[in-house]
């Protein structure tokens, strides 16, 4: 099987003797509690899905991920993984300091090492991360919001302290297991922050008769408001899939972690995730976490050449959309037919249909995924 990012599969997780051992000292320790997102990034780094990341960036790591697209031992990397604090707690540490790590209900849930508490220059990081210092890119003001100082160590998490989320949560060390199981040497990731239409099923079958297995991972964390809700997305694809592939092609699973909403640079960290659990291909398709008119339509392709050889093939597609003429989804490089003959599956309509709460068009959408979301209470985060 494919070997993950940089080549080890990291394992942050204390035994249970051993995390009994650690926490008897928390106490000792200054600690930081961990919001919902920066949990996911800490069970991310302990789970291996970050791998090669042992922990929350150093100065020097994160100055060439921003600068480079890698890690200071020259690993591609595009999107910093970072723990922030305030001027008080970034005052109360120093390099070789151990420091405790708490949910948001004080529960400790690990430890950290020390080994750089540093500034950063919040215009010089948009530019490089967004393109831009447009209040107006949910990244910038995400990173706006940070406090001013980043804390960065290997981690280690107490045994029992990854929260898990249903059937769909599994780690990557747990994937690989089951795509041996299922005799799986070629598997293509797919990674969405929408409830599926007819061209992601069309993207997801086409890249599925080249390889042995699909593996569809929403992306579930915080979202801007207007993006469908996470319950949206999961029951969606798990009616999808239940009416309409074969279970022992694909897998539904869930990447638990914020949008950045960075273009370029998030289809390549999306990559190496699901190269970490185990993906050979992966998808890539139009203004890949792309919002507004901030990036390319293939700008995300581009960047892929530009890196080069990553350990995992992204996969191309352009725009697909329902012709009424060729009286099925197809894609521009296949569809001899003009435009006027085009259904095409906007997002931006989609979704202002299930607001009104009516069904998409069958042609764009499966009536089972649109009834099944409209039954909901909630389909859009709000503000």
């Amino acid at each position: 099987m494919l070997s993950p990012h940089g080549n080890d599969l990291v394992d942050r997780c204390l035994s249970s003797d051993r995390s009994d051992q650690v926490r008897a000292d928390f106490d000792e320790f200054v600690t930081v509690t961990l919001d919902r997102t920066l949990l996911f990034d800490f069970a991310n780094i302990a789970r291996g899905v970050y791998s090669p990341l042992r922990g929350f960036m150093s100065r020097n790591d994160f100055l060439k991920v921003i600068n480079d697209l890698s890690l200071e031992n020259g690993v591609t990397w595009p999107l910093p993984v970072v723990l922030d604090v305030d001027t008080d707690l970034a005052n109360q540490m120093e390099p070789g300091d151990r420091i405790g790590l708490r949910r948001s209900d004080g529960e400790p849930v690990g430890v950290m090492d020390v080994d750089s508490v540093y500034r950063y220059n919040e215009t010089e990081t948009c530019e490089q991360l967004f393109g831009t210092t447009d209040d107006d890119h949910p990244g910038v003001r995400l990173l706006a919001d940070k406090e001013p100082f980043f804390v960065g160590g290997p981690i280690k998490a107490f045994s029992d302290a990854i929260p898990r989320n249903g059937s769909h949560d599994i780690s990557p060390r747990e994937a690989r297991v089951l795509f041996k199981k299922k005799g799986w040497n070629s598997i293509v990731g797919f990674q969405t922050r929408n409830v599926p239409h007819r061209a992601h099923e069309y993207l997801q079958k086409s890249a599925l008769e080249h390889v042995d297995g699909l593996f569809i991972q929403p992306k579930i964390g915080e979202k801007k408001p207007g993006d469908y809700t996470n319950d949206a997305i999961i029951e969606g694809y798990e009616t999808l899939v239940e009416g309409y592939y074969s279970t022992e092609m694909v897998t539904l699973s869930m990447f638990k972690s914020r949008m950045w909403y960075a273009g370029p640079r998030e289809a390549v960290f999306d990559s190496i995730v699901r190269k970490n659990f185990g993906c050979t291909h992966f998808i890539i398709g139009r203004d890949h976490a792309g919002v507004g008119n901030y990036y390319g339509d293939f700008e995300a392709q581009e960047l892929f050449a530009a890196v080069g050889d990553i350990g995992i093939e992204p996969l191309y597609y352009h725009y697909a959309f329902y012709c009424t003429v060729c009286d099925g989804i197809v894609s521009e490089k296949i569809c001899p037919h003009d435009s006027e003959h085009h259904m095409e599956p906007s997002g931006t309509k989609l979704r202002g249909m299930l607001g009104d709460g009516d069904s998409p068009p069958a042609e764009l959408m499966r009536p089972e995924v649109a009834e099944r979301v409209l039954e909901l209470d909630g389909v859009f985060v709000e503000e």
